[in-house]
């Protein structure tokens, strides 16, 4: 008996890691930096015959080709191995084998005895420590493929795609964008629409037009009671010199639900339904609503989904929001969610009341599960750090880091903000200012502990802790030339920054920040930089009306015919 409960262990275990190489192959993707000119090449319309690799416009008939890459700056770095995840698939058809929890209960009538009975404790062992090591292998590649720019880039999907179906619809183009369940990703556009589609299909799936302010639908009659809310300040904080118009920011949880924000105020919500061309409103969140006309809204900056489906806000009046929807919301058909909206409830985490200066504005935020923790981007240039455990009695204040007071080009805003870690499992945040710089501090390791382990007293009951690793602060180089608006992180100490100058730049922030390469060809109008679940896919505006997808899971395509991104 003792042997069967030890072969249940050691067959669970295998049966976890093969979870886990999904999980590991996930969260191993983070950070890079490499340059890449695009080039372009012409190449006519025919949307239902195109390849599915195939970028298109229906202004410019042209096709990006991110064909040259620059060298890295101190490139000795080999050439990763071009395997890639079949094999790791290939090298796994025949190794695992799983034990039937019940043949101890229901033995088969053959009385014949399941595999893993027939294999011993060190042959168990031995398949669980190879499978490992695949799995290792298989991460330690995809990392290597950032870390050099190996990767396959297209444009996914045009949001002008209803245009060229011969919809009575003008241009448009995009201005932010976010990731649900891959392949799903969502957009806002100039025209203050908001966007569905699938980037794997190439395909645009749904709509809701003109649903926020745009200067191009200010004056149309279903629009008459959209106000363009932003001041100038924080219209220049948030777009420096290049306001492209249009949606503010989105998010997006799962396949198909949408929270987005705009020039108005306030938060909006919808669903797409499978098989139509339409987004539907399902509300709005009640307490960001204009209570009155003429009166001062609540302009939202930022937005973003945790895993768990709530919705964290940011807003001009400073304060950080926690939306939590009713049980069981999003598997909810289209009638009940709009019945339900109502019920969400909204927590404003505050600094401390002893804090006499007034909130400033945030600006962007980033979540880390992980640590259970948000930081966000202020405009007076704070980078603060706030608790968002579950189970704290009210969420905290943990601290505030100003890396712009001093800074080589002065004092700036905090622009965008992203949490990052290695496979050490050692946190960093980095911040990017509105001056183009970006600096990077390591988390202390009393935080990471505290939030990993079993210890679920309420934050704001512990003494305080200190929050950054002393003398860890890094300027990370060379500046970009404009503010830096957005970045997105990946495990390995990977992290993408995207600024006015139109480059997408990958640094390695481990030990030490290394830019490794950079990503060219867009547009100074470039407003978001996401990297999927998997930790395999690099997606973002900035190319007009072109959603761009950089895949580090596939390989390079080079084909002058047909004019790969």
């Amino acid at each position: 008996m003792e042997r069967t409960r030890r072969h249940g262990l050691l067959q669970s275990m295998l049966a976890s890691a093969a979870v886990v190489a999904s999980f590991s192959h996930q969260l191993t993707l983070c950070h890079g930096y490499t340059v890449v000119n695009t080039s372009l090449q012409r190449k006519s319309i025919t949307r239902m015959h195109h390849p599915s690799h195939w970028a298109f416009t229906t202004r410019r008939q042209y096709i990006p080709s991110a064909s040259t890459l620059y060298a890295s700056v101190d490139d000795n770095t080999e050439s990763s191995s071009s395997n890639s995840d079949n094999e790791v698939e290939a090298n796994d058809t025949t190794e695992a084998n799983f034990y039937n929890d019940f043949d101890d209960f229901f033995p088969s009538s053959k009385q014949q005895e399941s595999p893993i009975s027939q294999a011993t404790d060190e042959q168990i062992i031995s398949q669980l420590q190879k499978r490992q090591e695949v799995i290792q292998q298989a991460s330690n590649d995809l990392l290597q493929k950032w870390s050099t720019g190996q990767c396959k880039s297209y444009g996914a999907f045009t949001v002008n795609e209803f245009l060229m179906e011969g919809k009575e619809m003008a241009f448009d183009w995009v201005r932010r964008m976010d990731i649900g369940s891959y392949p799903r990703v969502c957009c806002g556009s100039a025209h203050g629409s908001v966007y569905v589609a699938d980037v794997e299909a190439n395909k645009l799936l749904g709509m809701a037009k003109g649903v926020h302010y745009s200067r191009h639908n200010a004056d149309s009659s279903d629009a008459t009671y959209l106000v363009d809310g932003l001041d100038e300040r924080l219209r220049g904080l948030l777009y420096g010199e290049y306001d492209g118009g249009g949606v503010v920011d989105v998010a997006m949880h799962g396949t198909n639900f949408v929270a987005s924000a705009g020039r108005e105020g306030g938060v909006k919500l919808f669903k797409y339904i499978d098989g139509t061309n339409v987004l539907e409103s399902v509300g709005s969140v009640p307490t960001l609503i204009r209570p009155l006309p003429g009166t001062t809204p609540t302009i939202v900056t930022s937005v973003r989904f945790n895993s768990l489906g709530q919705l964290f806000v940011g807003g001009n009046d400073g304060y950080l929001r926690m939306i939590t929807f009713p049980t069981d919301f999003f598997g909810m058909d289209f009638e009940e969610m709009k019945s339900e909206v109502e019920n969400m409830t909204v927590t404003i985490i505050k600094e401390e009341e002893k804090v006499q200066q007034p909130p400033s504005p945030i600006l962007s935020f980033d979540i880390c599960e992980e640590l259970e923790m948000v930081a966000t981007a202020h405009a007076n240039g704070n980078v603060c750090f706030y608790s968002v455990r579950d189970d704290d009695s009210h969420h905290a204040l943990l601290g505030t880091w100003n890396p712009f007071t001093s800074a080589e080009g002065g004092k700036s805003h905090a622009r965008s903000v992203a949490f990052v870690t290695n496979e050490s499992k050692q946190w960093s945040i980095v911040a990017g200012g509105g001056n183009g710089e970006m600096w990077l501090q390591d988390i202390h390791s009393s935080v990471i502990e505290a939030s990993g382990g079993n210890n679920k007293q309420p934050t704001t009951d512990k003494p305080k802790m200190q929050l950054f690793m002393e003398n860890s602060v890094q300027a990370i180089k060379p500046n970009h030339q404009g503010p830096v608006i957005g970045l997105a992180s990946r495990p390995g100490g990977i992290i993408v920054s995207i600024a006015h100058d139109g480059i997408l730049r990958i640094t390695q922030t481990f030990p030490t920040p290394k830019a490794l390469l950079g990503l060219g060809g867009y547009k100074v109008w470039v407003g978001s930089v996401c990297i999927d679940s998997e930790g395999k896919r690099l997606i973002s505006d900035g190319r007009d009306d072109v959603v761009v997808v950089h895949d580090f899971s596939k390989e390079p395509e080079v084909n002058d015919d047909e004019g790969d991104l």
